[in-house]
């Protein structure tokens, strides 16, 4: 839900001269708005921590986000077009604001004030580039980067006051109810947090003297039905092979599941689930026994998720275990093309099926017959294909073995 109120300021008195200008320059950069490129490098500037190099990539979380950037961008942009001369009305993407409020419950307003400030600091330059484009004579500038900085900051000022003010309601709101308890207990058991066992069971109905498998169920798109996802959360139980789970409803695109894990997970389950469900994304961890283990493999699943998030990854069902590698290698997209590109040479960019042969070559110890029966092809396909790969590689495989091996394993999930 997108919500703007009018704002009542002092506003500035400003030559027709500059507001000519300042509309000119809105139109500009309404066609900037929309690229792809500009979204990337103001959501990029979002929940940076003290450590510089470190981004939350939640990726349900990126994507409203980026729904709000550029919402918010629009909005003030169309307005500014309208009424130069007047101050924009504050704006507010409330899916946006409640889930930075779900995911930092203890500092919610300063995680929005930083990602307001980032992106604002970003905008500017773009902003300035433009104005700098529309006229020379000094004054105009001097007159025109004033009325800017004026506009910009009361409409992101104001902003940040509604979106406050919407995050103390929903904290407000969430103080009663079953729900909220059980994400609450639920949050605690996940931070290590002493708790009450045999209240938390009564509470959640779920035992912990069990072995857990814990999935993430998500969606990035905004008219994701909640059925759907507590469909796949059933899904999960069933892949399980057990009669109950625990499934939490986190937010309107998130639903937590635990199960018992007497058995493996059962994939193909999953993957039927998720047919006709593109929008939908599933991550899973490792069995793990007791409260430890619930902990555990939940943090594990949120591992796989964030792996997929920062690749961008289409990928819509993945395991911890299978994601382990990248977990611990992956930074983003970016710099794994460039890593694979270097190993690889000619074969990162050879089609999908030369790559996969040798994947699933090297995945089965460097056993053809192996290899041909997991990829459901013919031996002598999959021979040809291996020689094909094999000349395209700088380096001989059989001196490169473990590099090539882990390329071809990061470029499986960002292609």
């Amino acid at each position: 839900m997108k919500m703007a109120i009018s704002t009542r300021h002092r506003w500035p008195s400003v030559p027709q001269r500059i507001l000519y200008l300042m509309r000119c320059g809105a139109e500009l950069a309404l066609q900037l708005a929309t690229s792809p490129e500009v979204l990337d490098e103001l959501e990029g500037s979002n929940f940076k921590s003290g450590d510089t190099d470190t981004l939350y990539a939640d990726p349900v979380l990126s994507a409203k986000q980026r729904r709000a950037i550029r919402a918010g961008t629009i909005h003030w942009l169309n307005a500014v077009i309208e009424r130069p001369d007047q101050p924009v009305s504050a704006f507010l993407v409330e899916e946006a604001v409640l889930g930075i409020s779900e995911l930092y419950p203890t500092q919610a307003a300063q995680v929005l004030l930083n990602n307001a400030r980032s992106v604002q600091d970003i905008a500017w330059q773009y902003w300035m580039k433009i104005v700098f484009q529309l006229t020379q004579d000094p004054l105009e500038l001097q007159q025109l980067l004033e009325i800017s900085s004026v506009s910009i900051n009361t409409f992101i000022d104001d902003s940040l006051q509604l979106g406050i003010e919407r995050m103390q309601r929903d904290v407000e709101a969430r103080k009663s109810g079953q729900l909220e308890e059980q994400r609450e207990l639920i949050s605690q058991i996940i931070a290590g947090d002493a708790v009450d066992l045999a209240g938390a069971e009564r509470l959640l109905n779920y035992p912990f003297a069990q072995t857990h498998h814990s999935a993430i169920i998500w969606s990035e798109e905004i008219d994701t039905e909640i059925s759907d996802l507590e469909h796949l959360a059933t899904a999960f139980q069933k892949a399980c092979q057990q009669a109950e789970s625990l499934k939490i409803l986190v937010s309107p695109s998130v639903v937590w599941v635990w199960a018992a894990a007497e058995f493996p997970v059962n994939e193909k389950v999953l993957e039927m689930a998720l047919k006709n469900k593109e929008n939908i994304r599933i991550s899973y961890g490792e069995g793990g026994n007791g409260v430890d283990g619930f902990r555990r493999s939940h943090l594990d699943a949120q591992a796989a998720q964030r792996v997929l998030g920062r690749l961008k990854s289409n990928v819509q069902l993945v395991s911890y275990d299978r994601v382990r590698l990248m977990a611990f290698l992956a930074k983003d997209a970016k710099s794994i093309q460039h890593y694979s590109g270097h190993v690889l040479g000619d074969l990162a960019q050879a089609p999908a099926a030369v790559r996969q042969s040798l994947h699933a070559f090297l995945e089965c110890g460097c056993n053809a017959t192996e290899a041909a029966k997991r990829l459901h092809t013919h031996r002598n396909t999959l021979l040809r294909r291996l020689a094909k790969a094999e000349e395209m590689l700088p380096r001989p495989l059989a001196e490169n073995r473990i590099q090539v091996a882990v390329a071809l394993e990061a470029l499986y999930w960002i292609l």
